[in-house]
């Protein structure tokens, strides 16, 4: 014990004795120390879901896949699962379905609560733990119309009063669960006997809802409420959840073999629409994979493994920084390390004070690296991903004690190699030893990391630059439609359109009112399959959405052939665009108009005619191609109304819009956005991505950097008597100068040449997933290769003007 106190005594002095040695170091590990950090809380919880449920290794939820092949994956399953695998199957101990479609307002005299919930039977308080405020969970969800709600919902409608037993109005919005918006349209699902309270999880969970209403609420819901048909619908493996709570000694293999029966049984002799199901563990559903129908938004596994495979990276580069360092250092300490030994010191001593010394640094960095972490966190909450993800980066004692053993760890690594070296019984050899280790046959283990660094650091630049051009080129994506000024008013209710129309039109500053189905550019397609009656046999995919005759003037869609839908609606007549004229092989424009077309919808035919044709335009997320569109003209489908407003007072525009909508449609709420707005998204996403891709190039810039900065110092130290000799026989500054850089330079160019071809590869990757993208130039890669050159000229002259300037007699005088 004295003697590591005498160590870390002689590591303290060390540090204040070379301090711009050791302010580097630390500053460079406190850097790359902060990221990895910050990926390793979010890994912690990502991996935190769900762990305060005491049958938790006995729970599983049924996923659903393509018949017989593993692919396909969707969280969800088919509702008659659960009382199929609970009454023929001996191994469970119980089985719940769940439905999600429900969400909307919980109505208690003159407050509402807001949010997204399920449909649960009476079993499901058996599988997953909940704790009760109020009522009880062995009957809770057992009648018709009961509701169970969060104690968060309870405060709000009832405050301090006891919920249980109140009857309250459901109003359905069609909203989930994972509240990211609701829906457009209202329905009312009556009223609902409160039936219990639950206090607030005690963790993360899988599963965040608001409240949960009986299973058998949904047989008495009006027709068409709910996807879900009955008893036995097999067909609707979208919107239903089946949780699995297995008997003591069974195993999941057990589990799958019941699901593979079922699977065979129900869907083997059909010819399509065939499914299977999978066992997921409950440990295994956050994180988790790339798949459809999760119930909450979860970081997936492998961006995980990309996060965790990067920080070792920088981590990895950032303590082979250390050792360059610590190496070149090494040459002032050689006369100290022999003293030791003549003195009786031995390898294992002085290997474990320069381990100590490295580890010692290596603390000092995680208490910076920890303040940087602050400032880390504070950014990522600002992201607009982070709004559905909701991570958390509260401290907790567990995970200090990993970020001390994670600093330990880097304390080791960084010194090992010249804590090893300068541990050998001749310390003149160490450095020679050193610059004879090769990877390759003319570069050393320092040559190569510098290469290495220096080639990440350019595809980071490249690649930031890349970023922020194709964001700015989604900014000013032409979409083919007016999206300025105009306000997209949700209708709840087709009927609510007509009265609003009327009444909003007469205000000065709208000059045109629309409705439709949905948002073009948004993000939401639908699609159906559609039939040229002069080619019968081919059907035809297509997307179509509903739109009114003023919503070509509102959007400024240009009609190209034909006329316009009529004011009055049709169910018949309908507008296509450019792309769908030759996708349907319908001839020219002007012989499109007046075609017949069937559509098939579920299996229901309709005879619609062409009444025009529309030029082009982004009705898709503007990283897709073009493709056919139908814009059909149902008065009922109708779900946002489109108001063109001047830019002009826009508070009080809203303000009006606002008045006229209570006034004419007291029933419903105002909801309204900016059409430009809700087509930001992609945009919003791409500069999220550019700041995390920019806190990582400037991370692997800075790391490259101090590897530079290493090597210029220990070459110089190296190479100080040659330079006083070569000084002494005649050489100028400026020959000097080239003789220590030369070198440097050369593995910079070699970097180049490795990075540009992989930026090119790398970035071509993810700009192929935008139909309309920017093109990889010259001018990006010259930006990316100039400003690497331009930092890593300064670094590398410096330190060779500071050699080449040193007086000989200084340098030779020990000879």
């Amino acid at each position: 014990m004295d003697m590591l106190k005498n160590y870390i005594i002689i590591a303290w002095r060390n540090l204040f004795r070379n301090k711009s040695f050791s302010l580097i170091n630390i500053f460079g590990l406190a850097v790359s120390m902060s990221v990895c950090l910050l990926i390793l809380m979010i890994g912690m919880d990502q991996y935190s879901y769900d762990t305060y449920h005491s049958k938790k290794d006995r729970v599983y939820r049924v996923h659903t896949t393509r018949y017989q092949v593993n692919s396909g994956e969707s969280a969800s399953s088919a509702l008659p699962l659960a009382e199929k695998l609970k009454s023929e199957f001996p191994s469970i101990e119980a089985a719940a379905a769940i439905n999600s479609e429900i969400g909307g307002d919980v109505i208690y005299a003159d407050k509402f609560a807001t949010g997204g919930g399920y449909f649960a039977d009476g079993n499901f308080f058996q599988i997953l733990d909940y704790s009760f405020k109020e009522g009880n969970p062995s009957t809770a969800l057992n009648e018709p119309f009961s509701l169970v709600i969060s104690s968060e919902v309870a405060q709000i409608l009832f405050g301090t009063e006891s919920a249980l037993g109140k009857s309250v109005k459901f109003q359905d919005k069609d909203m989930r669960a994972m509240d990211i918006e609701e829906g457009n349209t209202v329905t009312d699902f009556g009223y609902f006997t409160i039936t219990g309270v639950l206090n607030p999880n005690p963790g993360k969970t899988h599963l965040p809802f608001k409240f949960l209403a009986s299973l058998s609420t949904m047989k008495s819901l009006p027709e068409g409420a709910v996807l879900s048909r009955g008893d036995e619908d097999w067909d609707n493996v979208w919107s239903n959840y089946t949780y699995v709570l297995l008997k003591e000694g069974q195993s999941k293999g057990d589990l799958q073999a019941n699901l593979d029966q079922i699977s065979e049984e129900i869907y083997g002799p059909r010819y399509d629409d065939k499914h299977s199901f999978k066992a997921m563990a409950l440990r295994d559903l956050s994180p988790t994979a790339f798949i459809s129908n999760t119930t909450h938004v979860s970081v997936p596994k492998v961006v995980l493994l990309i996060l965790g495979v990067l920080c070792l990276v920088v981590m990895f580069s950032a303590c082979l920084n250390y050792t360059n360092m610590a190496v070149a250092r090494s040459l002032t300490r050689l006369k100290e390390v022999g003293v030791r030994k003549v003195s009786g010191a031995n390898k294992a001593q002085i290997f474990i004070q320069f381990i100590t010394e490295a580890v010692v640094i290596s603390l000092c960095s995680l208490f910076f690296a920890f303040l940087l972490l602050q400032v880390l966190e504070q950014g990522f909450l600002g992201l607009t991903f982070n709004q559905y993800l909701r991570i958390s980066f509260s401290q907790s004692l567990p995970g200090i004690f990993i970020f001390i053993g994670f600093s330990i760890l880097v304390g080791i690594v960084a010194g090992i190699l010249p804590a090893s070296y300068v541990a050998k019984l001749n310390p003149v050899s160490l450095f020679n030893n050193l610059s004879n280790v090769k990877i390759f046959k003319s570069l050393g283990i320092r040559n190569v990391l510098l290469v290495f660094q220096f080639s990440i650091s350019l595809i980071f630049i490249i690649s930031i630059i890349l970023i922020q051009s194709q964001a700015r080129h989604m900014l000013n994506f032409d979409y083919g439609f007016d999206k300025e000024n105009i306000v997209s008013v949700k209708l709840y209710d087709p009927a609510n359109y007509q009265r609003f129309a009327q009444a909003v039109v007469s205000n000065p500053q709208v000059s045109e009112v629309g409705a439709t189905s949905l948002i073009p550019g948004g993000g939401w397609n639908l699609t159906l399959d559609a039939v040229n009656l002069d080619f019968p046999t081919d059907t035809i995919l297509t997307n179509y959405f509903d739109i009114n005759s003023s919503t070509s003037a509102v959007l400024d869609l240009k009609l190209i052939a034909g006329q316009n839908l009529p004011m009055e609606g049709s169910d018949n007549l309908v507008l296509i665009n450019e792309f769908a004229v030759k996708t349907f092989n319908l001839g020219s424009n002007e012989q499109a108009v007046g075609k017949q077309l069937v559509l098939d919808e579920n299996g229901e035919f309709k005879n619609i005619q062409v009444a025009g044709v529309v030029r082009d335009f982004q009705f898709l997320s503007p990283d897709r191609a073009m493709e056919s569109l139908v814009l059909r003209n149902r008065n009922d489908a109708m779900a946002f109304a489109l108001v063109k407003v001047s830019g002009q007072n826009q508070q009080e525009t809203l303000a009006a819009l606002e008045a006229v909508w209570k006034e004419v449609n007291p029933d419903s709420k105002f909801s309204y956005k900016y059409l430009d707005q809700e087509l930001l998204f992609i945009h919003q996403v791409l500069g999220d991505v550019m700041k995390v891709i920019g806190l990582i190039s400037f991370l692997a810039i800075f790391v490259s950097l101090l590897g530079l900065l290493g090597m210029a110092m220990y070459t110089a130290q190296t190479r100080v008597k040659e330079i006083g000799i070569r000084k002494t026989l005649g050489s100028s500054i400026p020959q000097i100068i080239y003789l220590l850089s030369k070198g440097f330079l050369k593995l910079l160019g070699f970097a180049i040449l490795l990075a540009v071809p992989a930026a090119f590869f790398i970035n071509n990757l993810w700009l192929n997933f935008f139909a309309s993208k920017v093109s990889i130039g010259l001018i990006h890669i010259g930006i990316g290769v100039g400003f690497i050159l331009l930092i890593s000229l300064a670094i590398i002259l410096s330190q060779a003007y500071r050699a080449a300037v040193i007086n000989p007699i200084d340098s030779l005088k020990n000879e």
